[in-house]
């Protein structure tokens, strides 16, 4: 069977923890999100499932969990990505030393930022919340 954003594997779905809905809307500009291709913004396809939501207007965009529609987080422009990228360095620091797991590490973390392992998602994070992460993650000892 041939899945796609349109025809998601149900599998898949059921794994997915803590799924967002699908955008419609842009949380920037107001304007219409599509389910686009990899191609749309890199230029080329990465991985097995190379689709994203991206706004039509400002192009804000957030990618798939593979094989679903669930989209790994919010909408993302420019700023915030960075804002993402930069504080989840520093989170995967306190990981891959070995002193926590992964799953421990972001429990930790959620206790840290007073909000539940639930809503501790760099992807759902907005660039204030990405700030904070990234201070209390580089005073880990």
């Amino acid at each position: 069977m041939q899945f796609t954003p349109w025809n998601p594997s149900i599998r898949a779905i059921r794994k997915v923890k803590d799924p967002l809905p699908a955008p419609t809307e842009c949380r920037y500009c107001n304007g219409t999100v599509a389910i686009v291709s990899h191609e749309n913004v890199y230029g080329r396809s990465y991985g097995n499932w190379p689709w994203l939501y991206m706004c039509t207007t400002c192009r804000a965009y957030v990618g798939m969990h593979p094989f679903t529609d669930i989209p790994l987080g919010t909408l993302a422009n420019k700023e915030v990505r960075a804002a993402r990228n930069n504080c989840k360095q520093y989170f995967e620091r306190i990981w891959r030393s070995g002193r926590l797991t992964r799953t421990a590490a972001y429990h930790w973390l959620a206790k840290q930022l007073e909000i539940s392992p639930s809503q501790c998602h760099f992807g759902w994070f907005d660039t204030d919340m990405c700030e904070r992460a990234a201070n209390i993650c580089r005073r880990f000892r």
